[in-house]
């Protein structure tokens, strides 16, 4: 079992076409499936091991019949969905998928992209939310000069603000850094994070960053998406390959960043035992185990 730490599921919506009811349904029959698999393939191997073997004339229909018609094992239905709202305009949709459905929870602040639109109304509804009974947390929020190094100085404000609020409310963390090391460290080093939950997301920076980022007065987590399968993400890789395994959270930031051998694609939350399996290679652990770490990983850091 797993959960998605981190995804867009609105967008997953208006990216794909299809509903999350039915990729909800869609995810949950591939799990069902590959489960029903393993159980036909661990009944084969208990008769083949008996002294007189008795066939069962079911399983001749087995998947083992053919290879195309074999579940993905590598696409599985989640246990839970953190969804993040983070675009002023979405937050009331994502209001009603925390309502909506059981096993998804929410996260809400402002991406730094909307820099120059957000109004003191939208972190005054952002303030709101975090009191909403499923939200589990801040964010994102933070800085991204890949695409706004224009407005460095509006969008070091903006993260500042919103750690504020962040930190008032009591609630973990959940920081977009991307290519902006030096001022998110300052920002960091400076607000009062000590006890404070904190999920560094889709990380795509460098080792060295990770380290400092590990080095916070504040319970760091580091999670990683499908980017960590891409053949030009060594650096991911080599992060990845320092971080202690307590601090791993899997996520997705579905509908991005699908992993190989799916990138490209439009993203969703199932893809994540692909990332898991890269990140247990990393870390020379069995997969199951990495899940299991992750799974209370998750736990940890956001209560859930």
């Amino acid at each position: 079992m797993f959960i998605d730490s981190h995804c867009h599921l609105d967008a997953y919506e208006e990216y794909s076409g299809e509903s999350l009811d039915s990729l909800f349904a869609r995810l949950q029959a591939a799990t069902d499936a590959a489960r029903s698999a393993q159980e036909e393939t661990a009944r084969g191997e208990a008769q083949n091991s008996a002294a007189f073997p008795i066939p069962d004339l079911k399983s001749q229909k087995s998947w083992s019949s053919s290879k195309s018609d074999a579940p993905d094992p590598n696409i599985r239905m989640p246990e839970a969905f953190i969804h993040v709202a983070c675009d002023p305009k979405d937050l009331t949709r994502g209001v009603e998928l925390i309502e909506k459905y059981s096993f998804v929870y929410g996260a809400f602040g402002i991406h730094p992209e909307y820099v120059s639109d957000t109004t003191p109304e939208d972190e005054k509804r952002v303030t709101e939310l975090l009191k909403h009974p499923k939200c589990v947390a801040c964010g994102e929020i933070g800085l991204d000069y890949h695409y706004g190094a224009d407005k460095k100085h509006e969008q070091c404000k903006l993260f500042e603000h919103q750690l504020g609020i962040g930190i008032d409310s009591g609630k973990p963390l959940v920081f977009h850094l991307r290519e902006a090391d030096d001022d998110a460290l300052a920002i960091l080093r400076s607000a009062p994070l000590h006890g404070r939950n904190i999920h560094v997301h889709c990380f795509t920076g460098t080792p060295e960053f990770v380290e400092e980022l590990l080095a916070l007065d504040a319970n760091v987590f580091i999670g990683f998406t499908g980017i960590v399968t891409f053949k030009s993400a060594q650096n991911v890789r080599d992060a990845a390959a320092l971080v202690p395994y307590t601090q791993i959270l899997l996520e997705t930031d579905s509908p991005y960043m699908a992993p190989v051998p799916h990138r490209g694609k439009t993203c969703h939350s199932g893809f994540i035992p692909y990332t898991a399996q890269m990140l247990a290679d990393i870390k020379q652990i069995p997969v199951e185990e990495l899940y299991r770490q992750c799974r209370e990983n998750t736990r940890n850091c956001y209560k859930i």
